[in-house]
């Protein structure tokens, strides 16, 4: 079988939604572009709750390039209308528990145990929580379908020269060679053109040092219901405590918990462990269940909220990490650029990651629909400086909230840093990114 040969303008490796969205801007505007992915959707993904900047940033790519099929996914309400068949769920804002001392919620203590950050003003405008796969899969194939040259479950060998961009390989049983003058790298933790090029990486001067162990659940009971249950009033919150990203606040880490519309809970548990708070009483543990069943078993209210679920995603069970950080020194060169979850990535406290991730395509597709040549090169040279300057920023206000544990006071004031700059800039103008 004699390989198929494409010329095109930029050749994107990685199809998660960033990649997939950034290869729907790019031929919407007029450009062609192959994707390349080495695994198939859908996948499972974490990585799944929006902000209001968020959505404000993907409603602006939308008008920007006239992708109107985007707008939808801005807000619950027109999701729900729109596409019932994407699983989400809806997000009001945040909602933050504390749980440094691991006992159980009381009524006459739980007012100093709480915090619920408002972020829309009723439900049909609300945030959401992506289910990956699905949003991922949606993207991709509507890339696709306008135009893309895709490739999944692909095998190849990249190839470079200044200005020249090569891959060879196979795809679905079709042997591809593919010449192109720009590559994005879209491929997340895998870095594949970061690693091709030998760019240094300078994780080890981030603050935060964390891992995580999670999975999605099925037949969890709400947080409501086991305040309700306690005696506490939750009539007077702005919202319903679930209708949001919760974070159960630990005396090592924080437990992120994302419920969707079928009633299912993205949970995980992210471990601090930065060498002069990590502990050394921890037991060994076997497995990730193990760690997964003991974290829970501590925490009176975990107990009851996780008594008798069970994972539905991924069909490999609970995923367990190392240390999840990482920060290259430089995101761009005059032929290439990597998407923000490529350069780096801090730890998903406040949702930064599909905001930002957003702006690193906006900001790209700018780049690559402009033709003016002569001032590329210095605007790949500002994008790549900015983003790491921007993850650097997101380490110092996420390493802060996990210094101040167990004080959930002081957690909670350095998060207000975090809100006051994410108003700051949803406030903005569309140009913000």
């Amino acid at each position: 079988m004699s390989a198929q040969v494409l010329k095109p303008d930029v050749l994107i490796l990685g199809s998660g939604f960033g990649g997939s969205l950034l290869a729907l801007i790019l031929v919407r505007a007029g450009r062609s572009v192959v994707l390349l992915d080495r695994q198939k959707h859908p996948r499972f993904a974490i990585g799944e709750s929006s902000t209001p900047l968020a959505d404000r940033t993907l409603a602006t790519v939308a008008r920007r390039w006239n992708i109107p099929e985007l707008l939808p996914l801005t807000h619950w309400g027109t999701w729900k209308k729109s596409y019932p068949e994407l699983l989400c769920g809806r997000k009001r804002g945040f909602t933050y528990l504390d749980q440094t001392d691991l006992s159980d919620v009381g009524s006459s203590t739980f007012d100093g145990r709480r915090l619920l950050v408002s972020a829309s003003v009723d439900n049909d405008h609300s945030d959401t929580h992506w289910l990956r796969s699905d949003v991922d899969q949606f993207l991709f194939q509507l890339a696709q379908r306008s135009g893309a040259v895709t490739f999944e479950e692909c095998r190849y060998e990249l190839d470079h020269s200044p200005g020249q961009w090569s891959a060879r390989g196979v795809g679905a049983g079709q042997e591809f060679h593919i010449q192109s003058p720009f590559a994005v790298d879209a491929t997340g933790s895998g870095g594949g053109l970061l690693k091709y090029l030998g760019i240094p990486d300078q994780t080890s001067s981030l603050r935060t040092n964390s891992r995580s162990v999670f999975a999605h659940f099925q037949d969890t009971k709400t947080c409501e219901q086991l305040l309700v249950e306690s005696g506490i009033n939750v009539s007077r919150f702005p919202f319903a405590c679930d209708d949001a990203a919760v974070h159960q606040v630990l005396p090592d880490g924080w437990m992120w918990q994302l419920r969707y519309d079928d009633n299912s809970l993205s949970a995980g548990f992210m471990i601090d462990q930065r060498p002069e708070v990590a502990r050394q009483d921890l037991p060994v543990f076997a497995s990730a269940s193990d760690e997964w069943a003991w974290r829970v078993e501590r925490s009176g209210f975990l107990k009851r909220q996780f008594s008798g679920a069970y994972i539905n995603r991924p069909a490999s069970g609970l995923a367990s990490t190392s240390r999840i950080q990482r920060l290259t020194t430089q995101a761009a060169g005059t032929d290439w650029a990597a998407l923000t979850n490529t350069a780096g990535f801090i730890d998903p406290l406040h949702s930064t990651g599909i905001a930002h991730t957003l702006f690193s395509v906006a900001r790209l597709a700018e780049i690559l629909t402009d033709g003016r040549a002569t001032s590329k090169n210095e605007r790949l040279q500002s994008y790549s400086a900015r983003l790491i300057e921007e993850i650097r920023c997101v380490d110092e206000l996420v390493e802060g909230c996990y210094a101040g544990i167990p004080d959930f006071r002081l957690w909670c004031l350095w998060g207000m840093l975090y809100f006051a700059a994410a108003t700051s800039m949803e406030q903005s103008g569309d140009d913000a990114f």
